[in-house]
């Protein structure tokens, strides 16, 4: 009797889970990769922003939000789909001699970074001086933030222990550690 040639049940088994492993790798390899091109492309946005702040600063004295057609106290974020807030479009029409194109969060969920896990957006806020016995006469600053998704960015808050500037307690710590972790300011660098 001849027996025809051919894979066991327990043999097509075995490859299909072998192969449901490899690819289940290779999923979380690439969401991984993912994660961190959009968190470097956020560091590389508010690097832009940051030059174009530098630039607006040279040629006016001041930042946007001091003296400009936004307020003092402005804060713009970039998720200005949201129809209740355009301070990011009105922040790009001030930036535009300086910069072409406003980045947005490469997600830009509708959120302010600091407004809980999973909220990436931009946002700029000029905060005035700070006087501190380093800088008796002030020095003008702005917040220029982001939320990173990856928890274990060397660039994030609780690694950089960024401060506020009127009183000089770590904002990383403050509120849900969780996502106040993994914000990253461009302008303290």
């Amino acid at each position: 009797m001849k027996y025809a040639r051919g894979f066991t049940l327990i043999e097509l088994l075995v490859v299909i889970a072998i192969i449901g492993l490899l690819s289940s790798i290779v999923l979380v390899n690439v969401h991984t990769a993912q994660m961190k091109a959009r968190d470097d492309r956020r560091m590389m946005d508010l690097e832009q922003i940051r030059n174009a702040l530098e630039l607006y600063y040279n040629d006016n004295g001041y930042y946007p939000g001091a003296g400009a057609t936004l307020s003092w106290d402005c804060e713009c974020y970039s998720y200005s789909s949201d129809i209740r807030d355009d301070t990011w479009d009105i922040f790009a029409l001030i930036m535009k001699p300086y910069i072409q194109t406003l980045p947005k969060d490469p997600l830009n969920t509708g959120c302010v970074p600091w407004g809980g896990d999973g909220c990436y957006s931009y946002a700029y806020s000029f905060v005035g001086k700070s006087i501190s016995p380093d800088n008796p006469n002030g020095v003008i600053q702005y917040d220029l933030t982001a939320q990173l998704e990856d928890p274990n960015s060397p660039y994030r808050c609780t690694i950089k222990d960024y401060r506020f500037f009127f009183d000089n307690i770590s904002w990383c710590l403050s509120g849900d550690a969780t996502y106040r972790g993994r914000i990253y300011e461009a302008s303290l660098q």
